[in-house]
């Protein structure tokens, strides 16, 4: 957990974390402290919306509720602990598959000599019952090594099927830390590896690069009036509508709590301003529903801040330029898609 704050700003955060562990009975572990220095520092949404839901639903934030908290938000311990668990049981069945090669050498070594043995003594053979012998004797060490082949097979094709289930088990590990848990999208973290990876392939391919930065109008007095079960419902709305929207050449985000994001490969300023514009008007022209009573709450919008990567420039920065954007959408009435003024003035 990495969180940049002033000497003033860390304590105040901290005597909060330390006064509502006391006043929770918490005991004064490193973890519990970690996820409410969390939550009160605001630098974690998803962790802030999740403790604020089971409080206001009257739970108790108990010791093992810290630690369930902390293993899902701030840490890659349920990750950690996944790979060692896995890379435990990749150890056994490889030890299982050498020890099986081993035992197979070991017979492969024996049919060998018993056939060099054998194949010595046909010349010495003087009677048709002594050839008998032998040949049943060949027959009877082939037999067995096909069947310890046999054997062989069902040990190799038992550990590659544990191998490709523990294969399997690692690709959903690194979905799920990839993968934000209420609506499906990439989570901010693979957001990060993603725009990582979009620069590098826009700088080397001299490709254009656009970032969209959505946020959901008036999220916070609708989440208060309507209950964070709507709030999710609504959550979710925006983001099957970004998903509806993306290609091959798109990652949707869950950038943190009500803010999106859209990642646009070779994509330049102007197409992107018009694709950002066909998401506002998707979700503005759907009504929102509570489940629960089938009230009709009317719709919910966006406000979406546009901006292309400059080569060389910082990722931070193209992402403070689409979050200007955006607050300039915000300032300026809501409900609409505003593109960074020195990419309108580039693209003009």
């Amino acid at each position: 957990m990495v969180i940049s704050a002033s000497m003033e700003e860390a304590a105040s955060v901290a005597d909060r974390a330390i006064g509502r562990m006391q006043a929770d009975g918490l005991p004064a572990t490193p973890n519990n402290y970690a996820v409410w220095y969390a939550y009160y520092s605001g630098h974690y949404p998803d962790l802030v919306r999740t403790m604020d839901i089971l409080v206001s639903n009257g739970q108790t934030i108990t010791d093992e509720r810290c630690a369930d908290l902390h293993r899902k938000f701030l840490g890659a311990d349920f990750e950690a602990d996944a790979v060692r668990d896995i890379g435990q049981k990749l150890q056994a069945a490889l030890e299982g598959v050498l020890s099986s090669l081993d035992a197979a050498g070991a017979d492969v070594g024996r049919y060998s000599d018993t056939l060099n043995r054998l194949g010595g003594q046909i010349d010495l053979s003087r009677t048709l019952e002594q050839l008998r012998e032998l040949v049943r004797s060949v027959a009877s060490e082939t037999s067995q090594m096909a069947e310890r082949n046999r054997s062989l097979q069902d040990q190799l094709t038992d550990s590659t099927s544990r191998i490709e289930a523990m294969r399997r088990d690692l690709d959903d590990v690194r979905r799920e830390a990839m993968t934000d848990a209420l609506t499906g999208l990439a989570n901010r973290k693979q957001f990060d590896i993603a725009l990582r990876e979009a620069a590098a392939a826009a700088m080397e391919q001299d490709q254009p690069l656009a970032l969209l930065m959505v946020d959901i109008d008036h999220f916070k007095k609708f989440n208060d009036t309507h209950g964070h079960v709507t709030g999710d419902q609504v959550l979710k709305l925006v983001a099957r509508t970004l998903a509806e929207h993306a290609t091959d050449k798109v990652t949707a985000a869950r950038y943190g709590g009500e803010e999106f994001a859209f990642i646009m490969r070779d994509t330049p300023i102007r197409d992107a301003a018009a694709m950002g514009e066909k998401i506002r008007r998707a979700v503005a022209s759907r009504q929102i529903v509570k489940r629960s009573t089938s009230e009709k709450l009317g719709a919910i919008t966006l406000s979406i801040g546009v901006a292309s990567y400059q080569l060389g420039e910082s990722l931070g920065r193209l992402v403070q330029r689409a979050d200007a954007a955006l607050y300039r959408a915000k300032k300026s009435g809501r409900n609409r898609v505003l593109a960074d003024a020195e990419d309108v003035s580039r693209a003009a």
